[in-house]
């Protein structure tokens, strides 16, 4: 038994063993034609495969010896043609059968798969849903997935600016119809001088908060901007992160009138790191401001502020902590959340505790950490890798 299986075109897909040996080479990727002896140029596959029943005698030749005569019938399955080649008629009959039979069995198995394979799509579907709605019910979300969730921190930020922008509005708007009115009280013969003034006041005041609103939305904005993550390569540098908190402190003390608000900074060596200087000067800042707005009461609390900085043997670690008033574990939780603030009627963004996760995890390749209890104070952990590649790289840039 010779047999092939052939595509639309004729081109032969494979073929068994019998066929291999009796044309003394493998003809897969051929044409049917190719393998053909005489009568070749007369074969259609079309009209052969169009009535399977009729029988076709066709000559192959053979790798060795003379070529030999069989008798051929073809049936399409699918986008395959089968040809079977005969020298006996029960034979062929036993071996399409079997081949036919194996084929229909090949698609109840594929059937069966596919059905398998959407019932166990299904329960995925409805695990994954129950998954979800465990985690929205949930009191803490995963930290890395609140982070990466870049939708609902752009959606938190446009409802942040929305107010100071609509108040902004709304008070431009009054400008627009005092403005009007004074417009017309010029046309007139007479002015009434207190109506003037009156008018001019309302100008005034609604001017000041159309600046004072469009500040804050200034101000919110650039605190936004403050939470990329893409750094140019200009900004990086190897510099000293001792004198770089230093600055930060130096800075932050001048909003400490308060003199019962200490703060202390530890080290025991200079460090050098590779990086950009703002970002350790931003961490630490708002750091200082959080504790000073959250953990003193703005100043109206005593305590103490204490930094301290040691170097391992391929890490960083900064020591952050307060004695001020502390969180409640769910706050503490949710700390570095966008725009999750306690203090949202005072006028809090929620942007600097999430600046300074962004900064740490994105910027420094580290990690923070943050543990707090109500009455205990605040403690934060900021573990940073020392790139000593970056700055190897650096030495022989310059040199």
């Amino acid at each position: 038994m010779i047999f092939f299986v052939l595509s639309p075109k004729g081109q032969i897909l494979s073929a068994n063993q019998y066929a291999n040996q009796f044309i003394g080479y493998d003809p897969v990727g051929q044409s049917f034609h190719d393998v053909i002896v005489d009568f070749s140029e007369n074969f259609d596959l079309n009209t052969c495969v169009s009535d399977p029943s009729t029988e076709r005698m066709i000559t192959i030749a053979a790798g060795s010896g003379a070529p030999e005569t069989f008798y051929f019938t073809f049936e399409k399955i699918k986008d395959r043609v089968l040809a079977f080649g005969r020298m006996d008629t029960d034979e062929i009959e036993i071996m399409r059968n079997e081949v036919l039979t194996l084929n229909r069995e090949q698609n109840d198995l594929v059937r069966k798969l596919h059905k398998t394979n959407a019932q166990l799509t299904q329960k995925e579907e409805a695990l994954t849903k129950s998954i979800t709605d465990l985690e929205l019910a949930q009191s803490k979300l995963i930290e890395s997935e609140k982070m990466a969730s870049l939708g609902r921190m752009v959606a938190g930020f446009a409802h942040e600016i929305n107010t100071p922008i609509g108040i902004a509005l709304t008070a431009s708007s009054s400008v627009s119809e005092f403005s009007r009115q004074i417009d017309h009280m010029l046309t007139q013969d007479e002015v009434d001088e207190e109506d003037l003034v009156s008018a001019l006041e309302s100008i005034r005041d609604a001017s000041k908060l159309v600046y004072s609103n469009l500040k804050r939305s200034v101000d919110l904005v650039g605190s936004f901007k403050r939470t990329s993550v893409d750094q140019s390569i200009e900004n990086l540098s190897e510099y000293c992160l001792n004198e770089n908190i230093e600055d930060a402190l130096t800075s932050m003390r001048v909003k400490i009138k308060d003199p019962s608000i200490k703060i202390i900074f530890e080290y025991h060596e200079n460090i050098n790191i590779y990086g950009n200087p703002g970002d350790i000067f931003q961490i630490i800042s708002n750091l200082v401001e959080n504790s000073l707005l959250h953990g003193f009461e703005n100043g109206k609390l005593k305590g103490d502020i204490l930094i301290r900085v040691e170097k391992k043997e391929k890490n960083i670690l900064i020591f952050y902590s307060d004695t001020g008033q502390g969180m409640s574990i769910e706050t503490a939780d949710r700390i570095f959340e966008p725009f999750f603030t306690t203090l949202r009627a005072r006028g809090g963004t929620g942007l600097g505790m999430y600046i300074c996760h962004n900064l740490v995890t994105n910027n420094l390749n580290g990690t923070i950490q943050c543990d707090s209890r109500l009455g205990e104070g605040t403690n934060f952990l900021i573990d940073i890798p020392i790139i000593e590649q970056e700055i190897d790289e650096t030495h022989k840039i310059q040199e």
